[in-house]
């Protein structure tokens, strides 16, 4: 998958409806964008390896998505649903973009101490 579709952020959030924003969302909201910022910094770093894009893969698929779904339940003062799919597409294409980056890492990793010892064992 190509970065270049994954949003490097996060939509703020919308103006409330309702009666203004619990501190809970504001937070919840705030702790999202940052762990996907940082997540999308990581998947874009030429020396990501291995442990760190899988640490970051967790931390989407576990955190973020859980922020997500918690969002898309709120009942009292409810996110547009457009905005909490926006939300949802953006997490998936980097939880896909991190997979697909942590295969390659792994793939570079598993084959780059073998190409050396080849090649030391070639100087011989």
């Amino acid at each position: 998958m190509s970065q270049s579709k994954i949003p490097s952020t996060l939509p703020p959030l919308p103006p409330a409806t309702i009666s203004p924003w619990p501190a809970e969302i504001i937070q919840a909201h705030y702790g999202l964008i940052s762990s996907f910022e940082s997540s999308y910094r990581a998947l874009n770093l030429d020396e990501s390896d291995p442990i760190r894009l899988g640490h970051h893969l967790r931390q989407a698929e576990t955190f973020m998505t859980s922020i997500v779904d918690a969002l898309s339940f709120q009942t009292d003062n409810p996110l547009p649903p457009e905005y909490v799919e926006t939300m949802k597409g953006a997490v998936a294409s980097l939880i896909r973009g991190l997979q697909s980056a942590l295969s390659q890492a792994t793939a570079a990793f598993v084959i780059f101490p073998f190409a050396c010892i080849l090649r030391l064992h070639h100087l011989k």
